[in-house]
């Protein structure tokens, strides 16, 4: 793929780097046979070059990229570019640690010295290959160079095994030194294959890495197209480290997408096949059809069992998500999503309902997922206070009280749930008027109060935080919880209100590690705590066996106005 005349402005300093990168490999070979520490002091010399060097391509990037959309194959070939320098520099990093680490103020000589230098000089002709490749066919190269990183590792651990076994003829110092030298050896060799990926990046997007090469060439293949011709643009950035990227054809627009790729750990794969299923089942229309799933990566026609990745090939969905309705202030688009979103739980959950009773064990939940928001806000979590007569207990104690009286807040039957039921996983389809599930690998039977707490936080912690569409999105979540409580009615659920308490306590809690405005996120916990005190004080002892909970719990009213004003 030949680059762009304006892209071509960075290749003169990748083009630079890689000549000092083969200049630091050759004093990497020089020390394996000499041992001279003299050579430290060369190396280290030449590391204000590389430095300046990586700040030219630095400012040339952010020229290239002002004023730049993302999600274009100019950005693409600009940032792998980008991804390129850095890669390069990291490897005169680690040849400069190979002589920090094996240099001794005592001479010596490595005992693997020689098997040392044939390896870095391995590393030099892969080098090679890339200087050669850099400007007309970055994917084939960094397949190539791929490979040849599997190789080289193969060569390092049996070099490694020769030095141990010479461990009898050194000193404990020398041996320590060779063991590390090797270990940044290990490090050299392994981040081409970080060198490998820039250039794979560098031609089909960020999302494309070494491992899922072959899964989006299977993709490609399922819609009877040669990767060549396809753009793969990255829609999002899931927590989980899963990649989502929209296919497209490069003579059009990037507008029509002809599907959405999306890969991950091989386990949630499945879930999410299973998941999508099981609502297909319910209605075929609800969440999109799986079009091909692959299994683990294949590195040079070996299966990468160490890297269980897999991946999806999904029908792209039309619309917008509710998030994205929510965020833009639209009060039309938001009011039809909503409407849609409740009819069709509505059916689902009449479709879906067993008379299987089931406990969300929301402060276990919480309890569980605690630990990353105290991390992110320890100054929310203070032990038991007294202030003048009234103590003021501790997050945990609250939590433990609520969960000895939760066990009797049972919901009387269960409903096939989405289990990450938030803003970003619900698309509206306004031509069709239809809402649609996606990222469905925790669906369960279960509470749906569950799926409803989780909708109405991922509601109120959306980072706009006053205005207009500040109360629009209150009165959404409100909505939500309106329509819960029709349900809840409907079909006689006593403890609607209690358990949906707790599991906005659970939600609001856990979700202020992912919110790192202060503000935002104290509101979020002071509504958890303030929940779990109404919670803690309601009394178990008068205890309904008939309804198999307390007549507090029956009657417990959650306080919306309380927790939904700004």
């Amino acid at each position: 793929m030949a680059s762009t005349p304006v892209v071509s402005s960075l290749q003169e300093h990748v083009s630079f780097l890689l000549h000092e990168v083969e200049t630091h490999c050759h004093l990497v070979e020089l020390f394996f046979t000499s041992s001279s520490t003299a050579l430290l002091s060369s190396i280290r010399g030449r590391r204000g070059y590389v430095q300046a060097l990586r700040e030219k391509a630095d400012i040339e990037t952010a020229r290239l990229l002002e004023r730049r959309k993302t999600n274009t194959t100019f950005h693409a070939q600009v940032s792998g570019m980008h991804a390129l320098v850095i890669a390069l520099e990291m490897l005169t990093k680690y040849c400069f640690d190979c002589i920090r680490e094996g240099t001794l103020d005592e001479p010596y000589k490595h005992p693997t010295g020689q098997e040392c230098r044939k390896l870095v000089k391995r590393i030099r002709r892969a080098l090679r290959l890339v200087k050669v490749g850099v400007s007309d066919n970055r994917r084939r190269t960094g397949i190539k160079l791929g490979r040849r990183t599997h190789k080289l590792l193969s060569s390092y651990n049996e070099l490694q095994a020769l030095t141990l076994r010479a461990k009898f003829d050194l000193s404990d110092d020398q041996l320590r030194a060779a063991i590390l030298s090797n270990v940044s050896l290990k490090r050299l060799i392994e981040q081409l294959g970080v060198v490998a990926e820039a250039l794979i990046k560098a031609d089909l997007g960020q999302v494309a890495t070494l491992q899922n090469y072959p899964h989006l060439l299977d993709s490609a293949t399922n819609l009877n197209y040669d990767l060549r011709d396809l753009k793969v643009r990255r829609l999002a950035l899931t927590r989980s480290g899963s990649a989502i990227a929209a296919i497209t054809h490069k003579d059009e627009s990037g507008n029509d997408v002809l599907a959405v790729y999306k890969e991950g750990d091989r386990s949630k794969i499945e879930e999410e096949v299973a998941g999508v299923n099981q609502w297909r089942d319910i209605d075929p229309r609800l969440a999109p059809s799986v079009l091909c799933q692959t299994g683990t990566s294949q590195i040079n026609g070996k299966s990468d069992d160490s890297n269980e990745q897999s991946s999806l090939l999904i029908e792209h969905i039309p619309g917008k998500t509710l998030e994205a309705l929510l965020l833009a202030g639209d009060q039309g688009g938001t009011q039809a999503a909503l409407k849609a979103l409740f009819k069709t739980l509505n059916q689902t959950w009449k479709v879906s309902l067993t008379p299987e009773s089931c406990s969300a064990n929301f402060m276990g939940q919480l309890q569980k997922r605690i630990g990353d928001s105290r991390k992110v806000h320890p100054e929310f979590f203070k032990d038991e206070e007294r202030i003048c007569g009234y103590t003021s207990l501790s997050f945990d104690e609250l939590v433990r009280r609520v969960a000895i009286q939760e066990a009797q807040w049972r919901a009387p039957f269960s409903v096939l749930t989405h289990g990450d039921f938030n803003v970003d996983n619900l698309i509206y389809d306004d031509a069709e008027k239809r809402v649609y599930f996606i990222d469905l690998h925790r669906a369960s039977y279960f509470d749906y109060v569950q799926d409803l707490s989780v909708l109405m936080v991922s509601i109120y912690r959306l980072q706009v935080l006053s205005g207009e569409t500040r109360t629009q999105m209150m009165e959404s979540a409100k909505e939500v919880y309106r329509f819960g409580r029709r349900f809840a009615a409907r079909q006689q659920d006593v403890t609607f209100e209690v358990r949906l308490a707790a599991g906005l306590a659970r939600s609001f809690a856990t979700s202020t590690r992912f919110i790192f405005d202060k503000k935002l996120a104290s509101r979020m916990h002071l509504r958890a705590r303030y929940l779990l005190e109404r919670l803690a004080k309601l009394s178990p002892e008068q205890y309904s066996p008939e309804e198999n909970t307390s007549e507090q719990a029956q009657t417990f009213t959650l306080p919306l106005k309380e927790l939904y004003v700004e």
